[in-house]
């Protein structure tokens, strides 16, 4: 059965471009995405980027490709069906806000081809989302000195 949830966070004083630079520096995952050894575009064609990515924590090493579809300002989704994944989907979605700045929300989706690494999975979803919009946060606040 696959996971997936919705994070949320709002960005008083940046705007969506500038949220989605941080959401496409893809090869700067591992500083806010837990669990991300690395990350590294390989291949940039037709609007698609192929990426190549390491993840891992204590026993659990992994790798798998894949795919990044750019949509700038507004959006860049992210999936894969490689490595340890049935099915992988993140979406970034960045707006502006009526009383000024921008929102990102990231919707996700995943189910692994393991049933061991999916039950860890489902443990981890919660902290792995605090930690994602935490670090996202402390991401921006770094680049554009909010």
């Amino acid at each position: 059965m696959a996971l997936s949830g919705r994070m949320r966070a709002d960005f008083p004083g940046l705007t969506p471009a500038q949220l989605y630079a941080i959401a496409a520096d893809i090869e700067a995952y591992p500083t806010f995405i837990p669990w991300c050894r690395a990350a590294r575009i390989v291949e940039r064609a037709d609007g698609i980027w192929r990426v190549e990515n390491h993840f891992g924590a204590g026993p659990v090493d992994v790798t798998f490709t894949s795919l990044a579809r750019p949509a700038p300002p507004d959006r860049l989704e992210i999936t894969s069906t490689d490595g340890p994944f049935r099915d992988f989907r993140l979406a970034w979605r960045f707006a502006p806000i009526k009383t000024g700045g921008a929102r990102a929300i990231a919707e996700y989706r995943l189910a692994l081809k393991s049933p061991l690494l999916q039950g860890l999975a489902a443990l981890s979803m919660g902290e792995v989302e605090r930690r994602v919009l935490h670090n996202f946060h402390a991401r921006a606040c770094a680049i554009y000195k909010v």
